[in-house]
């Protein structure tokens, strides 16, 4: 339905499409160099039928049916799985930043967007003042031209005006900053180590390497893609997923709760637990006391008891807090006292959901658990 009888002949959408996934699969995403790779390579060749098109028709078709791409992708992954190349159970999910093409400097906050509108109003107004200076002039300006038409920096600061006004409107809050060339795009800490525009790719792939699902985020952090990414997987293999495995950076108690209560077995380390197996912690750190369930209280390092003080609860949009405070009964008489608190009496806060952590623990420092997330770093990493 997008394609038309008038103009030129065009390149039946099968050639372009078999050129973009094989490409994808060989790890090629730049247009130019698939457009190369027909003129040279033997496979391109054999896909392009003897065609040539060059990159900007590739592009085009790409960004011109990006939804009905998308929907093949899926269709390819479905595909797949028929023909037994996905090994359905366990999924293995990463992400990567990727630098947005857009300038640091054009993110600003609201109140950056008004001083940058103010000054564009401004200079409309100087060029509509110098305009009429001109007014004695304009035969020699506009030559045929009727000249009424805008001057072209008239034309150019209209529309940047206009752009401002937009993007002004899109503001939540005043504390966020949104990017004026790409909206979306967000700062964040890259593989380099710089905060600069990016986006949050997200993936999640199985034992054999094949990505079932992709998406990308404006989040900096990957805890909120979890979820995200095991729903979007089970909506392409058209199965529930069992087993999850991820790095530390995926670690909450809300991503641990949704895997428990969606009986889905994870691999996932909270960000503690290497930190924990080094020994890295002092004496005295809270990892360092054991939790007794049977009588419901802390074991300090030097044997002492902590027993449950009180509860706390916070649910925000940006925090949830569902704690029990323990405290010690005997810290006023202990040697070690100033090694371990410098209040009265030392306390620990544990979350309600504090068991999952523990069963994660134990399942991942497992003969089995180690060896199902190993597989996420030669899947999911390379």
């Amino acid at each position: 339905e997008k394609y038309s009888e008038l103009g030129q002949n065009t390149y039946h959408p099968k050639i372009l499409i078999k050129l973009l996934f094989y490409g994808y699969a060989l790890g090629e995403r730049s247009g130019r160099m698939i457009s190369r790779r027909v003129e040279t390579d033997t496979a391109y060749i054999y896909l392009a039928q003897m065609y040539r098109p060059d990159f900007r028709t590739i592009n085009d078709f790409r960004k011109n049916h990006l939804k009905e791409l998308s929907e093949y992708f899926v269709e390819i992954v479905k595909l797949c799985k028929e023909l037994r190349m996905v090994k359905i159970g366990q999924i293995n999910i990463d992400g990567t930043k990727i630098r947005a093409n857009a300038s640091n400097r054009l993110t600003k906050d609201k109140e950056g967007y008004a001083q940058w509108l103010k000054k564009t109003q401004s200079n409309i107004q100087q060029i509509l003042e110098q305009a009429n200076q001109r007014d004695a002039v304009e035969d020699q300006m506009y030559g045929d031209q009727r000249g009424d038409e805008l001057p072209e920096e008239i034309n150019t600061q209209e529309k940047l005006k206009k752009k401002l006004e937009e993007v002004i409107h899109r503001f939540q809050d005043e504390k966020e900053k949104i990017n004026f060339t790409d909206g979306d795009a967000k700062f964040m800490k890259g593989g380099n180590g710089k905060i600069e525009t990016h986006y949050n790719c997200q993936i999640a792939v199985d034992a054999n390497q094949m990505i079932v699902a992709s998406e990308v985020i404006t989040q900096a952090n990957d805890r909120g893609a979890l979820e995200l990414m095991v729903e979007a997987a089970e909506k392409t293999l058209k199965e529930p997923v069992r087993e999850v495995a991820a790095d530390s950076g995926y670690s909450s108690y809300e991503n641990y709760e949704y895997l428990s209560k969606n009986q889905k077995v994870g691999y996932v380390p909270d960000q503690k637990l290497m930190k924990v197996q080094k020994g890295e912690y002092s004496a005295y750190h809270e990892e360092n006391f054991r939790y007794d369930e049977k009588n419901d209280c802390y074991i300090c390092p030097e044997g002492e008891n902590l027993i449950r003080y009180k509860s706390r609860r916070q649910d925000s949009s940006y925090r949830q807090w569902r704690q029990v405070i323990y405290r010690g009964t005997t810290c006023p008489e202990c040697v070690s006292q100033s090694l371990c608190t410098q209040q009265p009496q030392r306390t620990l806060a544990r979350d309600e959901r504090r068991t999952l952590v523990e069963q994660m623990r134990e399942r991942l420092l497992s003969k089995e658990g180690r060896k199902k997330y190993l597989q996420r770093l030669y899947t999911a990493e390379p």
